[in-house]
């Protein structure tokens, strides 16, 4: 019985986990979409970096 709900955990964290990693879109398809991906992936002390400097 312990066993099976390891199993049926690890199986839910790892669906999770998977799902929750992005890809990021192809640049040559469509530039639009990868720099709103660019843009929402920059470290939280550059967006500042950039607020302040404006």
């Amino acid at each position: 019985m312990k066993k099976s709900r390891l199993l049926l955990l690890l199986a839910a964290s790892a669906s999770l986990f998977l799902s929750s990693c992005e890809q990021a879109p192809d640049a040559e398809k469509d530039p639009n979409a990868d720099a709103a991906y660019k843009r929402n992936h920059r470290a939280a002390e550059y967006r500042a970096a950039q607020r302040s400097n404006n």
